[in-house]
């Protein structure tokens, strides 16, 4: 029987073929050969695998690789590596002890026992020492398979406590920081414009009064010369306080006359003439009272007078609606309002992918309110526009988890590692200016236990079951003990080899 085997490893070859293999050799010393790349032989789990089935089963495992990455794996993991087959040595068998990694799904890790070695009887030379000599090495080896076999044995099932890790941290952010400041907690701002105007329309509440019909009325025109005189249309005659009236149509005043009594001139009558007249200003101003009217505009006012013998009634005013400084006020807020309600229905817009939008920073730039009609225009609506600017900070998805991870390392539990890399955001808030602001992050994690074989050791040996049952669920990382061996096992033993360990992956 061969004590040393050599294993070449095909391209096509897996790690469970290359086990089993190395589980039916009937060699002590095994030898993984592989002169070329094999991409399983890259994995650490893969070699792991092998590392603690060698030992399981008691094998020398050696590794004869060129592939430096392999090299560097096994070499980490304390493998035996060679860089060429040559004739090996006979060696005593090395005590390993195996600690197996919480990652491998379905696996355990066991600590293997400590293999005996060989002592060699010394015997006195004598008759037939070389047939004593086999019977006490074989009667040796027996005894000590025996221990072996019959040795009182423990599996505890111990499986990681899994639980959520929430954590929060705050970082500051500006349109000024740079990608290489992310792990110093500077978050780099990248800013989205979007420029537009708006047109809001509004009734007008302002109300006055105009003029809507003219007042008309009859004037005398009175003449004291000797001559007639025409008075065109048109002629503008008016009160002391401007009121001003227009002759509708001509009139001719005749002179003046002498009155005569029985041939004897007694006085003189004055020449009159009446005509009608209209407001040149429409509505209730033309209302004047009588005897009002006692002006008269141009040359004729050097030989007549003019006189209104009654009072004018006709004038009449209305109301319109007017643009006044209310309604402009109005008019600004409305404007204002509907700007900060165009910014709610565009944040989405504004958004980009693999970034988050921060709605706290978002500005508003709004120009000035022009008013299509100003203050005191006669109208029903009064119309402002009004242009606006809106500036929002977009924040990396990348940065953002890349400072989270760095963070989440920073507050994790003792005894604790993250299950994946995959972190959630539960709440962002932002608050400040574009130029210095700070973002508050609730995060949350996977975590799960890391199980240390010589702390569990330390921990429950020699004690009874529900003794090393509370101990073990005592530590944090720990979820659930389990026991599993022969039924008059009832103390963990003492002894390390006597104990497998076995840490189920949960994921």
């Amino acid at each position: 029987m061969r004590k040393t085997e050599v294993i070449p490893v095909a391209r096509d070859e897996t790690v469970h073929g290359l086990i089993r293999k190395m589980r039916e050799s009937v060699s002590h010393r095994i030898i993984i050969y592989s002169p070329t790349r094999v991409p399983f032989l890259r994995n650490e789990i893969n070699l792991r695998l092998l590392k603690y089935y060698s030992e399981e089963e008691e094998k020398e495992l050696v590794l004869v690789v060129k592939d430096r990455t392999v090299r560097k794996l096994a070499a980490r993991l304390g493998m035996e590596i060679k860089e060429k087959l040559e004739a090996e040595k006979e060696e005593k068998p090395e005590v390993y002890q195996n600690h197996l990694p919480i990652e491998l799904e379905e696996m355990t890790a066991e600590a293997v026992p400590v293999r005996e070695e060989e002592v060699p009887l010394t015997v006195p030379p004598m008759r037939g020492g070389r047939l004593l000599l086999a019977l006490g090495v074989t009667g040796f080896s027996l005894l000590v398979a025996a221990f072996l076999l019959f040795r009182p044995r423990l599996s505890i099932i111990v499986h990681p406590a899994t639980r959520d890790h929430m954590f929060r941290t705050v970082a500051a952010a500006s349109v000024k920081f740079g990608e290489r400041e992310v792990l110093q907690g500077n978050l780099p701002l990248k800013l989205q414009e979007k420029q537009d105007e708006l047109s809001v329309s509004l009734a007008t509440t302002g109300r006055k009064r105009v003029g809507d019909v003219p007042a008309r009325g009859t004037v005398y025109f009175i003449n004291s010369g000797v001559n007639p005189v025409i008075v065109p249309k048109g002629t503008v005659v008016a009160t002391k306080t401007g009121t001003k009236f227009v002759t509708t149509k001509p009139v001719v005043v005749p002179k003046k006359s002498t009155r005569y009594e029985l041939g004897v001139p007694t006085g003189e009558n004055y020449g009159q003439a009446e005509v009608e007249v209209e407001a040149v200003e429409k509505g209730t101003v033309g209302n004047v009272e009588r005897q009002m009217i006692t002006v008269i505009e141009g040359h004729l006012a050097n030989t007549l007078h003019v006189i209104n013998p009654q009072r004018f009634t006709t004038g009449e005013d209305r109301l319109v609606p007017v643009v006044q400084e209310e309604d402009l006020r109005r008019a600004e807020a409305e404007a204002k309002r509907q700007v900060a309600l165009r910014v709610e229905a565009v944040v989405n817009e504004l958004a980009e992918e693999g970034y988050l939008l921060l709605p706290e920073l978002i500005t508003t730039e709004l120009g000035q309110v022009r008013a299509e009609q100003p203050v005191g225009t006669e109208s029903n609506t009064l119309t402002v526009k009004v242009a606006y600017k809106i500036v929002a900070p977009l924040l990396s998805k990348t940065h953002l988890y890349k400072w989270l991870e760095h963070n989440m390392y920073q507050t994790l539990p003792v005894g604790f590692r993250p299950v994946t890399n995959e972190i959630a955001c539960r709440e962002v808030k932002a608050e400040g200016k574009l130029e210095e602001a700070k973002v508050n992050v609730l995060a949350v994690a996977k975590i799960r236990g890391q199980i240390d074989r010589d702390k569990v050791m330390r921990a429950i040996a020699g004690k009874s079951l529900p003794e090393a049952k509370e101990a073990l669920t005592a530590f944090p990382e720990v979820g659930l003990v389990e026991f599993s061996g022969k039924p008059e096992v009832d103390t963990v033993p003492k002894h390390s080899y006597q104990v497998r360990l076995i840490v189920p992956s949960e994921r």
